[in-house]
């Protein structure tokens, strides 16, 4: 009897040392920086709000949580050049800000503070570069999207599609999706991304509605503690049961 759960004591020590390199999740943040964030939402304009929002809820993330910024839209400098050597340069306007890392927060709130919105929504172009870019190899790592938008692809992508044919094949992406405001034809483009990745879409009303959103979405990240429980052994989303 003490010969097994000794056993069991140790492969439990060896699972904790080696799981938070098979069991990590990494967070990108998308936020959606085209000319329409301007538009007014709630007493200010979208992108004012969506920032003001973002920043509150990410100032109470653990140090230790990995995540990044990915934006969608041309900065000033770039825009006119843009405009007049190639429009279509446009469709492909999506930047990675801040790279997905520890102690980022700082950074990605300095980020948000520098937007101002210019440019389309190439979103399915921006989330095959999120996918394919932005994350660590590896389907052991959970790939967590955050994105931030007022509305669909206005590029003539499919984003729909695009995640549907990606998920056929694994299972380690999760999006979901704080829409601001959207209509009846761009809520349905947006609900088949989410949905298909297992994700939730917030379609907020309001900076209250908003700022629910991203507690939510973010709260697998604030439970993520350490806990000892008397039954047994609780770490992360894993329990362990020791038994005679």
């Amino acid at each position: 009897m003490y010969m097994k759960r000794f056993v069991l004591i140790i492969l439990f020590i060896f699972f904790m040392i080696n799981l938070p390199s098979i069991a990590q999740e990494e967070i990108l943040i998308i936020f959606d920086a085209s000319v329409s964030m301007l538009d007014i939402f709630d007493g200010s304009p979208k992108y004012i709000s969506a920032i003001k929002q973002a920043k509150s809820v990410l100032n109470k993330l653990p140090q230790n949580s990995k995540i990044g910024l990915r934006t969608i839209g041309v900065s000033i400098d770039n825009a006119l050049l843009s405009l007049l050597q190639n429009p279509n340069e446009l469709c492909k306007s999506t930047t990675l800000q801040v790279p997905i890392s520890q102690n980022s927060v700082s950074k990605i709130n300095s980020s948000l503070d520098e937007i101002f919105p210019l440019g389309t929504t190439p979103l399915e172009y921006t989330l095959s570069l999120a996918v394919n870019r932005d994350f660590s190899e590896g389907n052991y790592i959970q790939k967590h999207i955050i994105l931030i938008t007022d509305g669909a692809d206005s590029c003539n992508g499919n984003p729909c599609r695009y995640i549907r044919e990606l998920m056929s094949t694994r299972n380690d992406i999760k999006i979901d999706i704080i829409a601001i405001g959207v209509n009846a034809d761009d809520f349905k483009q947006l609900n088949c991304i989410s949905s298909s990745t297992s994700g939730t879409l917030f379609n907020v009303k309001n900076n209250k509605e908003m700022n629910m959103a991203f507690n939510k979405s973010l709260k697998p990240t604030f439970n993520t503690t350490t806990n000892f429980i008397e039954t047994g052994i609780k770490y992360k989303n894993y329990t362990f049961q020791f038994y005679d």
